[in-house]
């Protein structure tokens, strides 16, 4: 039997102390996988018993490999920058980009393009953050201003706007 217990840190003393004793004398034929992204978190006795795994994030060209290979599989017709797209928002999380695509598959039904990626995800596509990045590496704090408080007084989504002007620097 293999028992997968994620968020272990969140166990409480008196229960990672239980966990203790069982990982001390495991019953026969028995695995247990303790699942965290909080190492610092479990307790040193625990960690002692264990043989540890980092596990890292997945690369944008693997994830747009893995879902050109579900939409191959599932007839969906979808243009590769959406796919990147995808890829991107996911942010190194395979699950994350699938269900991105299950919800577009959804949505759109099986032929799905760039425009309605953005939609779904709520990127702006403003030409602004380019802008307002010109204005941080040069300097120009007056027209950097201008142009937020532009942003702002359209009513665009701040958050999302940061992000894209993020990924704009990443870039």
């Amino acid at each position: 039997k293999v028992y997968i217990i994620d968020e272990v840190h969140m166990l409480s003393n008196s229960a990672s102390n239980a966990l203790l004793r069982t990982l001390e004398e495991p019953p026969p034929r028995v695995i247990f996988i303790l699942a965290t992204t909080e190492l610092h978190k479990v307790l040193s006795t625990v960690m002692s018993r264990c043989q540890r795994f980092d596990f890292h994030r997945v690369s944008q060209v693997d994830i747009v490999g893995k879902l050109k290979l579900i939409c191959t599989e599932e007839g969906i017709k979808i243009e590769d920058g959406a796919l990147k797209l995808i890829a991107r928002s996911a942010t190194g999380s395979l699950i994350d980009a699938e269900n991105m695509l299950e919800q577009l598959n959804t949505y759109y039904s099986s032929d799905i393009n760039l425009k309605q990626v953005q939609e779904t995800l709520g990127i702006t596509g403003d030409s602004r953050s380019k802008e307002l990045a010109s204005y941080i590496v040069n300097g120009d704090i007056k027209n950097g201003l201008k142009t937020a408080i532009s942003v702002n007084q359209d009513g665009l989504d701040l958050k999302q706007f940061n992000r894209e002007l993020t990924e704009h620097f990443r870039q």
